[in-house]
C-alpha cells in the first residue's frame, strides 16, 4: 500500500494533515492511502499499479475503465464518479498550494536555526536557499505526489528528508561547540550567546506561528474533501471482476484531545 503524507508542518512529512487544533486542544488529522500511482491523460485521470490487478484504472466524465475496458456503471455510480473526479480536480491544486507554503515555512524555520546556531550562518543560509529552490522544482514536477509510485513512498519526504539529513549534523556540531564555549566563557560572552538564542527563538515565533496558524483552515478544508472522496469511493456499487470493491483510496481520520 502506498502511503502519502499530506504535509502541513514539514518537519517532516509525518503522514498526517493537521486539519484542526482548537482552543480545547481538539486535533483532527487525515491519513490517505492508495495502491495506485496517479497520472493524467488529456481530460482523464489514470491510476496504475505495477503489482496486482487491476493494473490500470482510468476515469473521466462519469465513465470508468478497468484495464482498458469500460466498466458497466449504474446511473448512480456514473454520478458518483463525476463527483469523485470533481473533488480530485479541486484537491490537486489545493494540495500543491498548501504543501508549497508548508515547505516555505519549514525552510524559514531551518534558516532561523542556521542563523542562530551555525558556525558560518551566511554559508548555511545560502545552502538552504539552494536546497529550497531544488525542492520546489521537484515538487512542481510531480503535482500528483499524493499517489506515490513506489510502495510506501512519500514524494515530499523523499525530497525533504535528504536536505534535513544533510543539515542536521552541521547544526548539531555547531550547537555542541557553542555549548562547550558557553561552559568556559566569561559572563559577557555567555550573555551574548544567550541573546543570540533568544533572538533565534523570537524570530521563529514571529515568522512561523502566524503562517502555520493560517494554514489550519486550508488543511481542514482539504481534510474534508478527502473524506468526501473516500465516502464516494466507498458508496460505489460497482465491483471489480474479482468481486472486490474498487477502493481508489482510503482515508483514516483520527481525532485526539490533548490533556489539560
Amino acid at each position: 500500500m502506498k502511503r502519502s503524507a499530506l504535509v502541513l508542518s514539514l518537519l517532516l512529512a509525518t503522514g498526517a494533515v493537521q486539519a484542526h487544533d482548537d482552543d480545547n486542544g481538539h486535533h483532527v488529522s487525515c491519513n490517505v492511502d492508495s495502491k495506485y500511482a496517479l497520472d493524467t491523460y488529456r481530460n482523464a485521470f489514470v491510476l496504475t499499479q505495477e503489482d496486482g490487478k487491476p493494473a490500470r484504472i482510468s476515469f473521466g466524465g462519469g465513465k470508468l475503465f478497468i484495464d482498458g475496458r469500460e466498466a458497466p456503471l449504474t446511473p448512480a455510480d456514473q454520478q458518483r464518479m463525476r463527483e469523485f473526479e470533481g473533488e480530485l480536480r479541486q484537491l490537486l491544486p489545493e494540495m500543491q498550494k498548501i504543501t508549497i507554503e508548508a515547505i516555505d515555512i519549514a525552510f524559514t524555520a531551518l534558516t532561523e536555526v542556521a542563523r542562530g546556531l551555525s558556525s558560518n550562518p551566511d554559508k548555511s543560509v545560502a545552502k538552504l536557499k539552494r536546497s529550497q529552490a531544488l525542492a520546489l522544482r521537484e515538487l512542481n514536477s510531480q503535482p500528483s505526489w499524493m499517489f506515490g509510485r513506489d510502495a510506501d513512498d512519500d514524494a515530499v519526504a523523499a525530497i525533504i528528508d535528504p536536505i534535513v539529513s544533510d543539515f542536521v549534523p552541521e547544526i548539531t556540531g555547531s550547537a555542541v561547540t557553542m555549548a562547550m564555549k558557553a561552559v568556559f566563557a566569561g559572563e559577557e560572552e555567555r550573555q551574548a550567546m544567550e541573546a543570540r538564542m533568544q533572538k533565534m527563538g523570537d524570530a521563529l515565533d514571529s515568522k512561523i506561528d502566524a503562517r502555520a496558524k493560517a494554514l489550519e483552515p486550508q488543511a481542514e478544508a482539504m481534510c474534508g474533501r478527502l473524506r468526501r472522496m473516500d465516502a464516494i469511493d466507498n458508496a460505489l456499487d460497482y465491483r471489480l471482476p474479482s468481486g472486490k470493491p474498487i477502493e481508489l483510496l482510503h482515508v483514516d481520520v483520527k481525532e485526539t484531545t490533548n490533556a489539560p
